[in-house]
């Protein structure tokens, strides 16, 4: 395990961390659940946070035993529904919607020489950054289209330490889910899960709310 003093980078990924958008998210798969005729539970949400795409998709038909019902053709024309029902709703977003101590926490990282990059599972993450008008703090955003495996693989977080020319042990990835977890502690990472310590249990470090995230909480909550 790196030392606090040796991060140089601060990998953030986008929903549920520096915007709220993940209830977007929700609401769009949820439509297209209700559609199919598949409850939605709290279970099921978790599942896919953080996920592509297809590989939500994929666990939402799983989960209502519909997995091989559909041509991979079918389901790419479903993902394409959601993300048309998402794309409505995130024109709606502004900076309004930033969660809460996140402007405090990226002026303290920038004041500290922190590098900062955005590594998210959504291809939708350098419009939304846009509109919350982030553009100066995340010049840098992974391109989700260019990674071959995406979450909970470590690919998105190892490109985005590659982008700010860190070592992997020089970086901390920041999560709200299980899958994103995952890979950061898969890129060898120091992972810091913000949510339900029950649920993102592999996190090195827990957070309640974006509310916590400061360096002297990260400091303070460090691994020994």
């Amino acid at each position: 395990m790196a030392e606090f003093d040796q991060i140089k980078g601060v990998l953030f990924d986008l929903n549920g961390i520096i915007t709220d958008s993940w209830l977007y998210h929700s609401k769009s798969w949820q439509e297209i659940a209700s559609q199919l005729g598949i409850g939605w539970s709290k279970r099921l949400e978790e599942q896919i946070k953080g996920r592509d795409r297809l590989d939500s998709l994929n666990v939402i038909l799983a989960a209502g035993g519909q997995l091989n019902h559909y041509s991979k053709a079918e389901k790419q024309q479903l993902a394409d529904q959601k993300n048309a029902i998402y794309q409505t709703m995130l024109d709606k977003m502004s900076p309004k919607d930033i969660l809460p101590g996140i402007l405090d926490f990226l002026a303290e990282l920038k004041a500290n020489g922190y590098q900062m990059i955005i590594a998210s599972a959504s291809a939708n993450a350098p419009k939304e950054i846009q509109k919350l008008q982030l553009q100066a703090d995340f010049p840098l955003i992974v391109d989700i289209n260019k990674i071959k495996h995406n979450k909970p693989a470590p690919d998105v977080f190892l490109k985005a330490a590659e982008m700010l020319h860190l070592a992997p042990d020089q970086c901390v990835g920041i999560d709200d889910g299980v899958v994103g977890v995952k890979s950061i502690n898969a890129a060898q990472m120091t992972s810091i899960g913000v949510g339900d310590p029950k649920i993102l249990s592999e996190a090195a470090i827990h957070f309640t709310t974006t509310k916590e995230l400061t360096l002297a909480n990260i400091r303070q909550a460090w691994p020994k």
